[in-house]
């Protein structure tokens, strides 16, 4: 063989080694969603904050702000339920229990930095409305005057801090542990605690944690006919539907958009009920 065609081969064979050891190392290669592969099972995911904090179940009320380009917005869940009353006859087709109810069952989400936890007996239907305020902005979800049907609800919602921030949590701390709607529940103490941190893993593996829990406790993953979609205030990250026998679970995830944080939302219930709740208090726009 020629030596000059010799010298041309091995140049050639060179770059292709160089060429393919470049892309193998991946300088060049289509970034990945970097969760493949990944066991978040075993990763550990805790609340770490400065002062070390624990949230109240206020299930009177919450709000979370966080600074943001040297100012403080704010995020505050508004939502409300109500059965029928009658004060001037002195009669409610339903009572509102302070109830940790996904504590009690093994299937709290992990990271939480504030929310709530409630069992609402209802006899009759009720009334409901959703109104929050997202990152200091009002009005973009408005639903008020809402028809829910009759039957026993747990409900629960949550934040969660994705990102290291500098937070301040207000708290409505209850005089008592529920309210029949004749009078109000009370509220003894308005907590404001401000602190710094965030959760200390990805939001992807509280959301794998919390669905194992779930079935764990011999729920199954049953098809989710509406989906949450995204709109102004958030962006849908999971949202799945798990049965049990006649009880069923609606859990979400939303991000809210211009904050570091994500909402949780938990419902659990007969089918009926559990459904109605998740359209009437998704943080999304609902599809069909």
């Amino acid at each position: 063989m020629d030596k000059n065609v010799k010298i041309a081969i091995l140049v050639f064979s060179i770059a292709v080694v160089l060429t393919l050891g470049y892309y193998i190392s991946g300088s060049q290669l289509p970034s990945q969603d970097s969760s493949e592969g990944i066991d978040y099972s075993t990763i550990t995911c805790t609340l770490e904050t400065e002062p070390q904090f624990t949230p109240a179940n206020a299930w009177t009320g919450w709000s979370v702000r966080e600074l943001v380009d040297n100012r403080m917005v704010e995020f505050t869940d508004f939502l409300e339920f109500v059965p029928r009353v009658s004060l001037s006859e002195g009669t409610s087709s339903g009572f509102l229990h302070a109830e940790d109810w996904p504590t009690e069952m093994g299937i709290a989400p992990k990271c939480t930095l504030a929310g709530s936890a409630v069992f609402f007996e209802n006899k009759d239907t009720g009334r409901g409305m959703y109104y929050p305020v997202v990152a200091g902005n009002r009005g973009a979800i408005k639903r008020q005057d809402i028809e829910l049907p009759a039957g026993d609800v747990y409900f629960a919602h949550y934040v969660i801090p994705v990102k290291n921030a500098t937070w301040e949590v207000t708290e409505n701390l209850a005089n008592s542990n529920g309210t029949d709607f004749l009078r109000s529940g009370g509220i003894s103490e308005r907590r404001r605690t401000q602190l710094t941190g965030a959760c200390t893993c990805p939001v992807e593996a509280v959301i794998a944690q919390l669905d194992e829990a779930i079935k764990a406790k011999g729920f199954e993953e049953v098809t989710l006919e509406k989906k949450p979609a995204e709109n102004e205030y958030f962006r849908p990250l999971s949202a799945k539907l798990y049965r049990r026998g006649d009880d069923y679970l609606y859990v979400e995830f939303a991000k809210v958009k211009d904050m570091d944080l994500v909402r949780v939302l938990m419902i659990m219930g007969d089918e009926e009920v559990v459904k109605a709740y998740a359209e009437a208090f998704t943080a999304g726009s609902v599809e069909g």
